[in-house]
């Protein structure tokens, strides 16, 4: 199969463009994005559900020990709680601390105003089709050279 360089080329310039386009300035927060990701994980998920590390770790498409360290390090701040289960005590369930719902309301809206922004240029079938194509080149994870 013959490679199309003028087709990589352009690929390659539109990463660097789409890394450079300032989509990802966040608004200024005291915690680092994958604290926030994990917060926002933990917040967004049915209000009914009990949320444990490997539901975490599963939708974040991260390794269980990286969440382990996360909701740990967020455990101290007192952002999130671990809740055995009454069932199991083997079993962790994490939520939200009332200071963790107070800062997850409080950045909300700013965290993902870039985002929204970008959704809204594209337009839904855009999105959508961004979105798909994204999950596409996540399913290959890092590319080996």
């Amino acid at each position: 199969m013959k490679k199309d360089y003028q087709t990589l080329q352009q690929l390659d310039r539109a990463l660097k463009i789409f890394r450079r386009s300032g989509i990802y300035d966040r608004v200024n927060t005291k915690l680092s994005d994958a604290d926030i990701m994990v917060l926002f994980c933990v917040a967004f998920c049915d209000i009914n559900q009990k949320v444990k590390l490997t539901d975490i770790a599963k939708t974040l498409k991260v390794t269980l020990p990286a969440v382990t360290h996360k909701v740990n390090d967020l455990v101290d701040k007192s952002y999130l709680e671990k809740v055995p289960s009454a069932k199991d005590l083997r079993v962790i369930f994490i939520r939200l601390t009332e200071n963790g719902k107070k800062y997850v309301e409080s950045i909300r809206d700013d965290y993902y105003k870039p985002i929204e922004q970008l959704a809204i240029h594209l337009g839904e079938e855009d999105s959508k089709n961004l979105l798909r194509i994204m999950n596409k080149i996540s399913e290959i994870g890092k590319i080996k050279i």
